[in-house]
């Protein structure tokens, strides 16, 4: 069971389709395993639909039809990206657009001990990635440029502020400062999301931060 949990104004936008693609999925997938937020994102969708029977008449823009056909297009495009067989491994709402297992993607990185996955729907405003960090080592010691959302998919990482096990959401934002460290049970694996790159604080920073991305 999860411990660290999206905002209520998070699950809010989510039920009321205002999240972008990739923190949309993210929150999917912690909802795909969490009946806590499960709940709550149904009483959000139940409010929303209780104001819209309020209002009789609802005006919306002359694009929306466009707008939404467009929106469907690519979300097509996504999925059309992905294999037909579901990624066992992971939650449905990522599986349309990885077609393999963690074991098996293209992972890349610096050393083995820490290695990336791109996903396939980030864009010009969010970078979505996978993060794996082999089991007992850590990331560089880092700040946030600006918010970044992690939702662990595999094993547990700890920093200052406390340990992360499968299923949590974390935000960290400019004023969180650590150097998250996998458990040394098994490898950790992480899907964030972040509107900025990382910034590197330690020795390493000034030679790394210009090559962040």
């Amino acid at each position: 069971m999860a411990t660290y949990h999206p905002s209520d104004e998070l699950l809010m936008q989510f039920a009321a389709g205002q999240l972008a693609d990739a923190l949309g999925i993210m929150v999917a997938c912690h909802l795909e395993a969490c009946d806590q937020c499960r709940q709550h994102n149904r009483r959000f969708e139940q409010l929303g639909a209780e104001l819209i029977d309020e209002n009789s008449t609802i005006t919306v823009s002359d694009t929306l039809l466009e707008q939404t056909l467009a929106q469907l297009s690519k979300r097509a495009r996504f999925e059309a990206t992905a294999s037909n067989s579901a990624a066992t491994s992971l939650p449905k709402p990522l599986s349309r657009f990885v077609s393999t297992d963690f074991e098996k993607l293209p992972w890349s990185g610096f050393s083995k001990n820490i290695q990336e996955f791109t996903l396939p729907f980030s864009d010009k405003k969010l970078t979505a990635k996978f993060y794996k960090i082999a089991a007992g080592k850590e990331l560089p010691a880092h700040t946030h440029r600006g918010n970044e959302f992690t939702l662990v998919m595999q094993g547990a990482f700890e920093d200052s502020a406390g340990t992360y096990n499968a299923g949590d959401f974390i935000l960290a934002d400019d004023d969180v400062h650590h150097q998250p460290k996998a458990l040394p049970d098994c490898d950790c694996i992480c899907f964030a999301v972040m509107d900025a790159p990382l910034k590197l604080t330690g020795f390493w920073g000034k030679f790394l931060n210009p090559l962040m991305r």
